[in-house]
């Protein structure tokens, strides 16, 4: 993934590390695995060092704004919480797709929608918010079993685990 409108290289220390936002595959052959959405990557705990330039390198991320109003859509709407007729028969056969917050630091290329770093490792990942899920009761057992893949892999991870939603809402509270 090509991050474009390269700002500038920055050396963050761990401890003031970038927050960023990304999307995640869990296959279901590997359950307990998160693969890159746009190459053939598995995660670690901790990813790094990777080298970074200003394109196509490092691990990438995109900042609040442009993750939310462009991925927005695009997960929230996808997952179909709110529709009856769920997209349960189609990719969800095969992978899940997974959202979240990681942070990143050493050397970092600073882009007005992302970052891309030398270091990062996994901070939160976003589940389902059972209590607001209205639909067939086969999509309601789908989100049980997505909130329980997302939190056995937050257990291997050492990550945080929070609702899309309460995400969301805790976001524009904090503005």
């Amino acid at each position: 993934m090509c991050l474009p409108d390269f700002i500038e290289f920055k050396q963050i220390d761990k401890s003031k590390a970038l927050i960023g936002y990304r999307d995640w595959r869990s296959y279901n052959s590997k359950p307990s695995i998160l693969k890159s959405e746009n190459q053939d990557y598995e995660w670690s705990k901790l990813e790094g060092p990777h080298v970074v330039k200003y394109t196509n390198s490092g691990l990438y991320s995109y900042n609040y704004n442009y993750y939310y109003y462009n991925n927005y859509n695009y997960n929230y709407y996808y997952y179909n919480y709110y529709n009856n007729n769920y997209n349960y028969y189609n990719n969800y056969n095969y992978y899940y797709y997974l959202g979240g917050i990681i942070k990143q630091w050493g050397n970092v290329a600073i882009h007005k929608i992302g970052y891309r770093s030398e270091y990062a490792e996994i901070d939160t990942l976003f589940n389902i918010r059972e209590s607001d899920a209205k639909g067939e009761q086969i999509f309601l057992d789908w989100i049980k079993l997505f909130n329980n893949r997302i939190n056995k892999i937050a257990e291997i991870y050492e990550c945080k685990v929070v609702s899309w939603q309460d995400f969301i809402e805790s976001q524009s509270t904090s503005i």
